[in-house]
């Protein structure tokens, strides 16, 4: 990836706390999607040393197959978010690392693809990461009808306190208006029928 080490959070669950990491993607319409999310949990972070190396970044990635559309394509190059949340990880007294990166990619590997937010990080042996909110919101230029509605999930114990990624892809409005409706008209044709008499 362009020289570039990125952490990609994976791994299985252990018995300690759980820390979650829930992304949502809705269509902000104009070929932009909408993407939220919101952390739960041990905030404190100890990443791997492989992160101490210069121009690595830590990638909090949902990775799983089916999330993008068949014609979506896309290497996984870390690219720059417009207009970053102010959401950072502080490591040390002084040191900020703000996410200002996406990424997505469908060739992940084993049929899997990804899509996570990024914080570049400065090199350092020993640290803990201490995750701060900002809006916890921002839009990426990847147009919706690119993703598959659903909802995805990974997992890290890559990291002291074990992380769950979850991403859930919320279907247009259309779609749920229309889905309404279905069942709307179905419980309507099971109703039964007085006959007159």
């Amino acid at each position: 990836m362009n020289g570039v080490t990125v952490l990609l959070l994976l791994g299985t669950v252990t018995g300690r706390a759980q820390t979650t990491w829930n992304y949502t993607i809705s269509d902000a319409g104009d070929g932009n999607s909408l993407v939220t999310w919101e952390v739960t949990g041990d905030l404190t972070l100890v990443p791997v040393p492989a992160l101490a190396a210069p121009g690595s970044s830590l990638a909090i990635s949902v990775v799983a197959p089916g999330i993008f559309a068949d014609t979506y394509t896309s290497d996984g190059t870390l690219q720059n978010l417009a207009t970053p949340d102010g959401s950072y990880f502080a490591y040390g007294a002084d040191v900020y690392a703000p996410i200002v990166q996406y990424s997505t990619d469908t060739a992940a590997g084993n049929g899997d693809e990804s899509f996570g937010l990024a914080a570049p990080l400065l090199p350092k042996t020993l640290f803990s990461l201490v995750y701060t909110p900002g809006t916890q919101s921002v839009l990426i230029p990847v147009p919706f009808s690119d993703f598959n509605p659903g909802t995805y999930q990974s997992v890290d114990s890559d990291v002291t306190t074990p992380l769950t990624v979850n991403l859930t892809v919320v279907p247009e409005p259309s779609a749920l208006v229309l889905a309404a409706l279905a069942v709307i008209l179905n419980v309507a044709s099971l109703r039964p029928r007085s006959i007159g008499r």
